[in-house]
């Protein structure tokens, strides 16, 4: 690690690009001030080395940068934009991060199959060293971690257990996204600048912290809903409420109805005895002014029956007389009846046989007649006998109740 502190703070290039090299030379000539403590100084994550080899401007190129504030200073087309490239695709990063090409091999110089880049960042427990080779004709990047073979997967993992992240505009800003870093919104910094300088658990936080207003604002939505629908149910009951005491005010009105219509045939049960009590009362007494008109009548009826004994002679005389009478009378009047009989017995006949269909006919309505009067006297009776059950057992039960 000595000797590796000493190693001068170089950029190489070929002889293509001498002038360019110098410079650079001139740039990071005061860093070779820093001695053998210098790597020292560099935090966890920091780059030590970049290396590019074919990559956009450059041939092959070494850059080794200090532990604080760098400036890569030069005109345009000398290759300082590479650089920040270069980082950023040997760090997993997307093109689309830096706004120039979208397909990897564009980076490769116009010319070449393939070119790599290399960056050795400063890590606890040994530096961790990142090589992408990179084929221009399809596209396609060979990923190496510290001289393994690796996926692009694990070296995004590598990089973010050293906090680096190159999607963030607050850490890694290109040139190309200025104008959409410009354009970002207050929350859009907020949680950039989270992501990039607090902790891990910083922004997991954040959305937590969201989620969880955004789940406030449900609730509170929830409620309001819940206290509108209380009110409105409120006074759809306090409407209610008249309906419900005039429903039970018609309740009260239909169980007194009911129960006197029970008490109903208990009442006029109840005239009904006592009109028939007056009635028995009333033939009692009758019966002893019937027994005493006969008592004081009797001398009288005695005379009477004897002269009925006396006339009963003369009176079955005076009937067998007026019984020859009238059989005389009877059989000149059947002679009257057999001549003119006789004479309309043609017609008569006729008229007996007309007659007596008509009868027969209207018997026969009659008889239908009496059977429906008789069927209803029936119903009636049986309505009545019931009726008189029901009454006599609802008074054998008052009785008992009454004892």
């Amino acid at each position: 690690m000595a000797e590796s502190s000493k190693r001068q703070r170089l950029s190489h290039v070929n002889s293509s690009s001498q002038t360019s090299s110098k410079r650079i030379e001139n740039m990071f000539a005061d860093s070779q001030a820093e001695g053998a403590g210098g790597e020292g100084r560099f935090v966890e994550g920091a780059i030590l080395r970049i290396t590019m080899k074919n990559f956009l401007t450059y041939d092959y190129s070494v850059v080794y940068p200090g532990p604080n504030l760098n400036m890569i200073v030069g005109a345009n087309g000398t290759g300082k934009s590479s650089i920040v490239c270069a980082i950023c695709l040997c760090l997993a990063g997307k093109t689309a991060v830096l706004g120039r090409g979208d397909k990897v091999g564009l980076y490769v110089k116009r010319g070449c199959k393939k070119g790599h880049i290399e960056i050795e960042l400063k890590k606890k427990g040994g530096n961790l060293v990142i090589f992408r080779e990179i084929h221009a004709e399809n596209n396609q990047s060979l990923w190496m971690l510290n001289d393994r073979q690796c996926t692009q997967k694990m070296v995004e993992e590598e990089v973010k257990t050293l906090h680096i992240q190159v999607s963030n505009l607050c850490q890694f800003l290109p040139q190309e996204k200025v104008g959409e870093f410009a354009k970002m919104s207050k929350i859009e910094l907020l949680e950039a600048t989270e992501k990039s300088v607090g902790p891990p658990e910083m922004y997991e936080y954040h959305c937590e912290l969201k989620n969880f207003r955004n789940k406030e604002r449900e609730l509170e939505n929830v409620v309001k809903e819940k206290a509108s629908f209380l009110e409105k149910a409120k006074q759809r009951n306090e409407r209610n409420k008249h309906d419900v005491n005039r429903y039970y005010e018609k309740k009260r009105h239909l169980d007194v109805i009911e129960l006197l219509e029970k008490k109903k045939p208990w009442v006029e049960y109840e005239t009904t005895r006592k009109e028939l009590e007056g009635v028995k009362k009333e033939r009692d007494e009758a019966k002893k002014q019937l027994s005493g008109l006969k008592q004081a009548q009797s001398p009288m009826l005695k005379k009477i029956q004897q002269i009925d004994e006396q006339l009963k002679p003369a009176e079955a005389q005076i009937k067998k007389e007026a019984a020859a009478l009238e059989r005389r009378d009877n059989e000149l009047l059947a002679e009257k009846k057999r001549l003119s009989e006789l004479k309309g017995k043609k017609r008569q006949l006729e008229q007996k046989i007309s007659t007596k269909q008509d009868s027969l006919k209207q018997m026969e309505q009659n008889i239908i007649d009496l059977k429906k009067i008789e069927l209803e006297t029936k119903e009636k009776i049986a309505a009545v006998n019931s009726q008189k059950v029901a009454i006599v057992t609802a008074f054998m039960a008052q009785m008992k109740v009454n004892l």
